[in-house]
């Protein structure tokens, strides 16, 4: 059998042939987990009143403006996932680490 399906009747019409449609239909979980931890990591609607509270007071806030200054440098930050970590003034809660607060202090 052809990839076009003529056999069939039914036929894939311009770039896209079984194979690569088969192809990205497996890769679009792969990207959506990846998304999904991302966001579970710096979706500021899961956190508690009081850790919003704490990241205002610290002045959080994701992504930082300076590439060179990120909670994935401070002394505070504890990679834990991916591109997400703890950070210890936030009592270990979870930051992403292109993220920066006021206290931001460079690792040693």
């Amino acid at each position: 059998m052809s990839d076009n399906h003529a056999a069939s009747g039914h036929r894939i019409t311009g770039p896209w042939s079984r194979r690569s449609a088969l192809a990205l239909f497996t890769l679009v979980p792969l990207a959506l987990t990846g998304a999904s931890q991302a966001l579970a990591c710096a979706d500021p609607a899961t956190l508690s009143a009081a850790q919003k509270s704490m990241r205002k007071s610290l002045g959080f806030r994701a992504p930082s403006a300076d590439p060179k200054k990120g909670c994935g440098t401070c002394a505070f930050f504890t990679l834990g996932a991916p591109d997400c970590g703890k950070c210890a003034l936030l009592s270990g809660g979870q930051v992403p680490a292109n993220g920066v607060c006021d206290s931001w202090a460079q690792k040693a």
